[in-house]
């Protein structure tokens, strides 16, 4: 069981300086596993392009998984979004232990940060990305300056970081998981600039819609720019190239739903750009 406790995820916006972005894909990509001396595994996707003009210019995403999930597990995302020009950092953090969360995420995205140039991105515009239990930590952390800002409660592990530009939560139980109630408060919300992209299947039965839609209402009322997309035919599992047969999460990589949500996350950077 889990509660909205925070972390941050990054993601970069420089589409103008890229070939595929927003686009039809035009990178091979090479993955690899990185870790910190205050991270767990952080799976690292990016073009495979050293040579490339465009090495130091790529956005970077930070894509975090959610409840129970690991960054391996988002690799099918990882790779869709780096044949157009992304580097993504994917960490693995102990969702189902509460009190190491805000830890491993934001740790984690620390030192994604630190070390993107060195697979080719550009971390100088962070945004938010997070799927599940990922997309309300997504909010908390990239929009709370007092805690997960430069100066804040994290400053142990590395160096504190801006908050992001954008935010994309996907599929988020922002007041309830599995009939257990919690409170969306956005009261401690201080990055006025952000902007929101929220995205939900219209078939979620895990992290119903209304939930998406209420807090699109209540971030709007205090002032975000936020847009909201509801994805016809998604649903919890297939907005992240899964399907879920029996219980089990099953990797979908063809599921034409994940690429629609990719294909969003590709816009709104670009039109951030």
């Amino acid at each position: 069981m889990w509660r909205p406790l925070v972390f941050f995820l990054g993601l970069v916006l420089s589409c103008s300086v890229l070939a595929g972005c927003g686009g039809d894909a035009s990178f091979s990509v090479t993955t690899t596993v990185v870790s910190g001396e205050y991270t767990q595994d952080i799976w690292v996707t990016g073009p495979d392009a050293a040579d490339s003009d465009e090495w130091g210019t790529w956005p970077v995403v930070y894509l975090m998984h959610g409840l129970g999930g690991t960054g391996e597990g988002l690799s099918v995302m990882a790779a869709e979004l780096a044949q157009h020009g992304l580097v993504v950092f994917a960490p693995s953090y102990r969702s189902t232990e509460p009190q190491h969360i805000e830890q491993d995420a934001e740790c984690g995205y620390r030192y994604s940060m630190m070390v993107a140039e060195d697979y080719g991105g550009d971390p100088s515009t962070p945004v938010a990305v997070g799927h599940s239990m990922g997309a309300t930590l997504s909010l908390f952390g990239g929009l709370t300056d007092q805690i997960y800002g430069p100066g804040g409660a994290f400053d142990g592990c590395y160096s504190g970081t801006k908050r992001t530009d954008l935010i994309v939560p996907i599929a988020g139980c922002h007041y309830e998981f599995e009939g257990d109630a919690f409170g969306f408060d956005p009261s401690p919300f201080a990055n006025q600039d952000a902007r929101i992209v929220m995205v939900v299947g219209g078939d979620d039965d895990v992290c119903a819609p209304w939930q998406s839609r209420d807090a699109a209402r209540e971030l709007e009322a205090i002032g975000y720019d936020v847009e909201l997309i509801e994805v016809a035919d998604g649903d919890h599992a297939n907005v992240v190239f899964f399907t879920i047969d029996d219980g089990a999460w099953i990797s979908a990589p063809e599921d034409p739903i994940g690429t629609e949500v990719v294909e969003i996350i590709l816009d709104a950077i670009e039109e951030m750009a």
